[in-house]
Formats: C-alpha cells, sequence, structure tokens
C-alpha cells in the first residue's frame, strides 16, 4: 500500500463537492467517493470511481459526477455488447426476416469487432476501425447495415441516458467495401426450364407468377385469395369468394406484405395488376390441387393463402429458397447463382426486351418513381424502351 497522509481510516478529505480519497486495499487501488443525496428510503446514495493514483481516481469520479448531473446512468460496465443487444430486444420494430438480418450483423461482425468496448468510452475512431477492418471482407451494403444497427442501437441507449453522444452518428463516409454480386436475369429458355422442373408441386404456381408479374417474394408469400381475382364475372362467385358487380379482367390485389404491420414497401407498391392467362390457368390448377389435398388429409378449413402452409401461416422465406434450389437442379442451373428475389430482375428483363417503356414498368413492379426502376433494375433495362400482361404473355405462348 502507498504511503499516505491520511486518517485513521484511510481517507484523505478533499475540497468540498470533490468527496474523499482512500485505498481500497480490497480491490487494490484508489477510491474516490462522493455522496450525492439520498434514496426514497433515506439511504444515504454515492458514487464511487476508481484509479491508480489519486488524481486517476478523482478524475473518474469527475466524469462519474458530470453524467450524475446530466442524468445519464453513471454505470461503467454498460457495453457496446449490451447497447446493441438492448435494442434489438426493446427497441427494434420489425418483421421476422428483418430481425433476423440484423441478429446475423449484431453476432458476426459489430460484438466480434466492439462489443467489449465500454460504450460511453466508445469513440468514432473506434467505429471507423471497424468498418475499414470490415471493407477488405464484406460489400458495401454490409457496411452500411453494421453503422445503420450500431448508430441505432446508440440512439436507442441514449434516449435511456446510457451514454451522452452517439459517435456513429459522426461516421460521414462509409467506406467503399468489396463489390457485391450483381443481380441478374434470366433468359426466357430458362425461365421455361424451370417451369417444366416445377411442374406438378406447388412452387410450380409460385414460380409462374413471380416471373410473369414482378411481384416481390415478399408480396408473394402472403398474398391472400380473397386478393386474387382468377374469374371475376358479373354476377358469378370469384375465387375470391365474392360476386363482382362487374365483369373485370383477371387480376390481383399486392396490398400487403410479410414486412412489419403487413404494409408494402411503399405507397406505390399497392397496387392491382392484371393477370396474363399462364398465370391465371396455373393458379386454378393449384388452387384445385390443393383444395383436393385438403379434403384429403382432413383440413375442413380453406386455404386463406394462395401459397401458405397446411395450417394457413404464411410460408418462410427459408422453404422458398430451399424449393428454388431444389427446382434449379432438377432444371439443369447452378443454385448458387440464382436466388428468389431475381424472379423480378427476370419479370423486367423480358419486359424491357419486349418493348414496355420505363413507366409501365414502374407501375407494374410498384415503384415510387422511374428513378427507382433505372437504379435497382439499370442491367435488365434496354437503352431503347417504348403494354402489361399480353407482352409478358407472348414470351411464354408455347407454354
Amino acid at each position: 500500500m502507498p504511503e499516505l497522509n491520511e486518517n485513521q481510516e484511510g481517507r484523505k478529505r478533499a475540497e468540498k463537492g470533490e468527496g474523499t480519497v482512500y485505498w481500497d486495499a480490497a480491490k487494490n487501488t484508489f477510491c474516490a467517493e462522493l455522496s450525492v443525496g439520498r434514496t426514497r428510503t433515506g439511504r444515504r446514495k454515492r458514487l464511487k470511481a476508481y484509479g491508480k493514483t489519486e488524481a486517476k481516481a478523482k478524475k473518474a469520479l469527475r466524469d462519474k459526477l458530470k453524467d450524475f448531473n446530466a442524468g445519464l446512468d453513471t454505470s461503467t460496465t454498460y457495453t457496446v455488447a449490451d447497447a446493441v443487444n438492448d435494442w434489438h430486444k426493446r427497441g427494434q420494430k420489425a418483421g421476422e426476416e428483418t430481425r433476423k438480418r440484423d441478429r446475423y450483423v449484431i453476432d458476426g461482425q459489430i460484438i466480434p469487432a466492439i462489443g467489449g468496448v465500454k460504450l460511453k468510452e466508445l469513440t468514432a475512431d473506434d467505429v471507423d476501425d471497424m468498418l475499414i477492418h470490415y471493407s477488405a471482407t464484406h460489400a458495401t451494403s454490409t457496411l452500411k447495415k453494421i453503422h445503420s444497427v450500431l448508430n441505432r442501437a446508440i440512439k436507442h441507449a441514449q434516449r435511456r441516458d446510457k451514454v451522452g453522444r452517439n459517435v456513429a452518428a459522426l461516421i460521414e463516409e462509409i467506406p467503399e467495401g468489396k463489390p457485391g454480386r450483381p443481380s441478374k436475369s434470366m433468359s426466357p429458355e430458362q425461365v421455361k426450364a424451370v417451369f417444366k422442373a416445377s411442374k406438378g408441386t406447388w412452387f410450380h404456381a409460385y414460380l409462374v407468377v413471380s416471373n410473369m408479374t414482378g411481384i416481390r417474394t415478399e408480396e408473394v408469400r402472403p398474398l391472400e385469395w380473397k386478393r386474387t381475382h382468377l374469374n371475376p364475372v358479373k354476377g358469378e362467385r370469384c375465387t375470391c369468394d365474392q360476386v363482382h358487380t362487374e365483369t373485370l379482367p383477371p387480376h390481383v390485389e399486392v396490398w400487403r406484405s410479410v414486412r412489419v404491420h403487413g404494409d408494402t414497401k411503399t405507397q406505390k407498391s399497392r397496387r392491382t395488376i392484371a393477370l396474363p392467362k399462364m398465370v391465371v390457368a396455373a393458379l386454378f390448377e393449384h388452387r384445385e390441387s390443393d383444395l383436393a389435398w385438403r379434403a384429403e388429409h382432413g383440413y375442413s378449413t380453406k386455404p386463406r393463402y394462395v401459397f401458405g402452409t397446411r395450417n394457413n401461416t404464411v410460408k418462410l422465406a427459408r422453404n422458398v429458397r430451399r424449393f428454388y434450389r431444389s427446382v434449379l437442379t432438377s432444371a439443369g442451373l447452378n443454385p448458387d447463382e440464382w436466388c428468389p428475389r431475381e424472379t423480378r430482375h427476370t419479370f423486367v428483363s423480358i419486359m424491357s426486351d419486349l418493348g414496355a417503356d420505363l413507366e409501365m414498368i414502374a407501375d407494374l413492379v410498384g415503384h415510387k418513381d422511374t428513378r427507382t426502376t433505372r437504379q435497382v433494375y439499370r442491367h435488365q433495362l434496354r437503352p431503347v424502351i417504348t403494354k402489361g400482361a399480353e407482352m409478358i404473355e407472348a414470351a411464354f405462348s408455347d407454354e
């Protein structure tokens, strides 16, 4: 123990408002302590801070007192890992798939890199260094996701007085990462091969709808029969289980998605589109097959979702991906080179090849404006572009 000019209790009284400093033998370090009032039960409330020297202990106490006066949590054990986990548990309001992706970022990138750092000691340089480190192995989109998750987690901690400022918000530029795999589209011949390989399964209708309407995967899975009008003839009962007051072309109302609250991606995404004859035929066949299977296996309730489970729930994305990989293998295509979302890119590409103009494509795929269509699907659009269901139907007329 160091030599101290102290009273018999080993304490040194400091200036008023600075507390006392003493040697804590149990912790083998100096302790600075200050009374800051009493609790509701009448017990004295004390702030304590530690340091290898008296000066360091006093400085730590001043920092803690500053947090206390600002209404912040004075705990020094709250880490970045605590912050991101608390945010994911309490602060994040998102759908299941988004929560899974954010959980992957938390466990796979943020916690391994800076999870052990105390949140109050985290600096903008720490965040920068982490992003620069991952830029060698991850795509720019992943780096943006890492930064976004960390930024929102620290904001959540700020609102709960765990930290004074958000250092992630100080990062102005995200470093450039590895180039990501660009989305691509299938040729009509490849799509036909996939259709042929999936024939006889529920997934055939799913693929026909996805490739020939451009509906997002997150919009196809929760698609309900009441929004699917295959025979909307005036005075007759339609597949939507309603009687229409006028004769309309077969169409589908894309009004829901698997996003939180069931909303579509944007307001413009909420749309009603006509269905090509091949889509209508595939859906009729799928519906009859599903109803027959349910009757045979004792399911008395009607199916709610077009592509739902036997228990009338929305099919999981991972099950769709599993079926897609199986069909691609049967069709002689490499399942590692394709993913379900690229059916939408295929639709845009074929429509563009057939001469559909940018405005029509944007309306069909539910984009807010043509700028989004041009930016996201620039590889699928032809330089020179000039009508909907009949165009895409022409590409598969021999089916």
